[in-house]
């Protein structure tokens, strides 16, 4: 599998900033100009990409369900995805769907969705993995509820339909998740074992395990985002609204520019700072010429901004060792003032 892939343009994974989703869902009521609203807010926030749900109510849900009666009074038109693509497209955000059974996710390929999101609860509907998997396009799965040999298999399945662009979210299916129940750390074993860029769909109340997922890895994020999250109805209660998503946003770029690389160095703003700020040899009083240092003639301390002098870690080189030269009190000690010091 791939670590890195992209997404409509957008590179996902690998050292890239990580994706951001609003996640909308079916927050649009069925509502094509509040969808486009919710489009159009989620893109001032700075959002990456706005996720939708796409269900046809008789093929995936039992009619005497609850889900059955929400996706009912929730459907978009027929024709409206090609608009809300067109739409998002101008703000500069992707959009794209979670097809919950066949019908839906025919729709989606019909209107050249870039990318398709498969739910927790799709986990293991292997035939529609195995068909999205098969279309080409890019596949973010969510694991929710899943044990990780479930996991894999889903893994598996897109991988055996010859598509290597797949992220996994780690999830809990929990409507608000405790944050004890989420589990963050679940996602470097993910990435370490399955070998494909990895992040977290979030149910927690407000966004501050969004912000700590980043710290643990993640390289999407998904949010669900609505304008009321008063409002009744459908996710609005675990949903972000507009201002404190764009917060949350900042928050993770904030702490991706903290994370900053692997390596362990100065950056370049520090490196200037070392010859002040480390312990430097010093001489404790004025030292003739041909003395032999013992420990009280050398002081270790932060010299003059310039002056120079050995770094702390030299004294045992300098130890029982005589000075070439005079050295002046509180002067810096230099390998030229030490006889045989290379």
């Amino acid at each position: 599998m791939s670590r890195s892939f992209d997404i409509a343009g957008r590179l996902v994974g690998a050292d890239a900033p990580a994706f951001i989703i609003a996640e909308v869902g079916i927050n649009h009521g069925g509502d094509e100009a509040k969808c486009a609203e919710l489009i159009t807010a989620a893109a001032a926030t700075g959002a990456d990409a706005v996720k939708l749900q796409t269900v046809t109510p008789a093929e995936s849900y039992h009619p005497d369900t609850e889900s059955y009666r929400i996706f009912s009074q929730a459907e978009l038109p027929d024709d409206a995805l090609a608009r809300l693509l067109a739409h998002a497209a101008a703000l500069g955000v992707v959009l794209f769907s979670t097809p919950g059974d066949f019908a839906a996710l025919a729709t989606l390929l019909a209107a050249d969705i870039p990318a398709i999101k498969i739910s927790s609860g799709l986990l293991t509907n292997t035939p529609l993995i195995r068909r999205a998997a098969a279309a080409g396009k890019p596949l973010i799965l969510s694991t929710g509820m899943a044990h990780l040999a479930e996991v894999e298999t889903a893994v598996a399945t897109v991988q055996a339909a010859g598509n290597d662009r797949l992220a996994l979210l780690q999830c809990t299916s929990l409507y608000p998740a405790p944050p004890e129940t989420l589990n963050l750390r679940a996602m470097q074993s993910l990435a370490a074992r399955l070998a494909v860029p990895v992040g977290y769909s979030d149910h927690c109340d407000g966004p501050l395990a969004c912000v700590a997922a980043i710290a643990a890895g993640a390289k999407l994020i998904e949010k669900h985002f609505t304008l009321d999250s008063a409002q009744r109805g459908a996710d609005h209660h675990i949903s972000l609204e507009p201002a404190p998503f764009a917060a949350m946003v900042r928050d993770i770029r904030s702490v991706e520019a903290m994370l900053g690389s692997a390596e362990k160095a100065p950056t370049s703003a520090e490196t200037p700072l070392r010859p002040g700020r480390h312990r430097r040899l010093a001489a404790r009083r004025d030292l003739a010429a041909g003395e032999t240092l013992v420990p009280e003639d050398i002081a270790l301390m932060r010299l003059l901004p310039d002056a120079s002098g050995l770094e702390a870690n030299r004294l045992d080189n300098v130890l029982g060792r005589r000075t070439r030269r005079p050295i002046a009190r509180l002067s810096g000690i230099v390998a030229a003032d030490i006889e045989g010091l290379p």
